[in-house]
This record gives C-alpha cells, sequence and structure tokens, in this order.
C-alpha cells in the first residue's frame, strides 16, 4: 500500500498546509486589539465632549470643555474611564513584542558596534521608562477625575502628556538612529520590519510638535489675547483631542509588527533575538 506523502491531516486538511494559516490566526488575534481598542479611545473622547455639549447646555455658553471636565459627568467619565483601562492593558500587552522588534534591530543594525548597540539599548531603557510613566499618568487622569480629586487628576494628566510625548519623540530619534546603520543581515524576525518603520518615524516627530503646540495653548490660553477666551479655549480643546489622538494612532501604527512577530513566534515557537528567520 503507497502510504501518504501528507503527515497528520484532520478533516482532509494536510497539517502542514494549516499551520501557516494557525500562525496567521495568531498574528490577527495578538494585532487585531493593538487597533481596535486604542481607536476606541478616540470615539470616547468625541463622545465625551458631545455628550457634555448635550448634558450641560449651560456650561459651554461660556466655556469650551475639556476631555478633563467632560468626564466629571459620571455618566460620562465611568465608561470612559472603562474604555481607556482596555487601552492601557493593549499598550502594556503589546509593548512586550514592540520591545523585543526594538532590541531586534538593534542587534541587526549595530550588534557589530558594541557601543553603538549599547547607546541605544539605554535609550530604549529610557523609551519603556518614559512610556510606563505615560500610561500610568493616562490611568490616573481617567479614573481620578475632578470630582475624585483635582490634584491626582491632574498629576495623571501631566505624567500622560508630557511622558507619552517624550517617549514617541525618543522612538523617532532611536528609529532614526537605526536608519542610518547597515542592515547586517543577522536573521532576526523579532526586528521592526521596514515598511512602517520610516512612517512611524515622521509621525512620530509630528505627533511631538502637536504636543508642543498643545502645551503652548495650555500656556497662553489664560493670556490676554487679541481673539475672545472662549475661542482660545476652544481651540485649546480641540488641540487637545487631536494630540491624544495622534499618541494613540502611534500604538496603532505597531499593528503590522505585532501581527508578524506574533505570527512567527506561533510558527517557530521561540522568542529568540536571533533565530531562523521566518517567512515575512
Amino acid at each position: 500500500m503507497r502510504q501518504s506523502s501528507h503527515t497528520a491531516t484532520d478533516g482532509g486538511t494536510p497539517a502542514r498546509d494549516r499551520a501557516p494559516f494557525l500562525a496567521r490566526l495568531v498574528g490577527l488575534a495578538a494585532s487585531l486589539p493593538v487597533v481596535l481598542v486604542p481607536a476606541s479611545a478616540i470615539y470616547m473622547m468625541v463622545w465625551a465632549r458631545w455628550t457634555f455639549y448635550e448634558r450641560h447646555p449651560d456650561y459651554i455658553q461660556h466655556s469650551a470643555p475639556t476631555v478633563s471636565r467632560a468626564i466629571t459627568d459620571p455618566y460620562i467619565g465611568d465608561p470612559f474611564a472603562a474604555a481607556i483601562l482596555g487601552v492601557a492593558v493593549v499598550i502594556a500587552l503589546a509593548i512586550l513584542p514592540i520591545s523585543y522588534a526594538f532590541y531586534g534591530a538593534i542587534s541587526a543594525r549595530a550588534g557589530h558596534l558594541p557601543k553603538v548597540a549599547a547607546g541605544l539599548r539605554r535609550m530604549m531603557a529610557v523609551f519603556l521608562v518614559m512610556q510606563v510613566l505615560g500610561t500610568s499618568g493616562m490611568v490616573i487622569c481617567t479614573q481620578v477625575t475632578f470630582r475624585h480629586d483635582h490634584d491626582l487628576h491632574m498629576l495623571g494628566s501631566y505624567l500622560f502628556f508630557v511622558f507619552q510625548a517624550l517617549s514617541i519623540l525618543m522612538s523617532g530619534i532611536i528609529t532614526t538612529r537605526l536608519l542610518r546603520l547597515p542592515d547586517t543581515g543577522r536573521p532576526s524576525y523579532l526586528r521592526l520590519g521596514s515598511r512602517y518603520t520610516r512612517l512611524r518615524r515622521t509621525l512620530a516627530f509630528a505627533t511631538a510638535g502637536l504636543a508642543g503646540i498643545y502645551v503652548v495653548l495650555f500656556l497662553v490660553k489664560g493670556l490676554d489675547l487679541p481673539v475672545t477666551e472662549y475661542t482660545i479655549y476652544y481651540i485649546y480643546t480641540v488641540q487637545e483631542i487631536v494630540t491624544i489622538s495622534a499618541y494613540i494612532v502611534q500604538v496603532m501604527l505597531y499593528a503590522p509588527e505585532v501581527y508578524r512577530i506574533a505570527r512567527n513566534l506561533a510558527a517557530s515557537g521561540t522568542w529568540r533575538l536571533e533565530g531562523a528567520a521566518a517567512a515575512a
């Protein structure tokens, strides 16, 4: 009797054919939350502002509401806090493969330059600390609103806006330095891919610029300006949403890396920074 050329089968599907499909499913399961959950935060910000306008028409007659002001209403603040907590969880889970991707890129491009590689790894450590502080601030300022503790909420807001902007700026600086180094060809499927790296670098500096504009508006909104206070405050509150949305888009743009890393991890079963290159 002739033996089948296929290995194990399930319902007529060769196991070797199922493996890439299952690996892609793992990649999708890991990467889709990186897009969908943070994107929900952008929707929630717009919803929070719009709902506050509807529920508090008297307030908006004299001032435009910030997100911080909008979430003081429990009807708005409670679901908003739950959504942002979900975003924080996704960021915390995604930071592991993202860190591996950065360290893999450092190994691939600067592994033969010990001093350069050491400097880039130190910058990565600073990036991770800033990211943790920024994410912690995001959680604090949404879980603790003005109706709970004004000072603690403001502390969380400062941590979020400052350190999230700095972590994104640092990622752009690290990426710029990496792109200036030649690729040594070391097999490392966990490293950053080239397709989205340049886009993220450009948007990292653009996002830092948006954060800078937000800080300027924050500082001048109480000054005597040639425009009405309501106008400058309205621009300030719109810029707040634009800046936070830019922060969130930065996270979402790592979804392709998370997909590729999770897919290749499922296919190879190893987290080694330098291992057999998987199909990209």
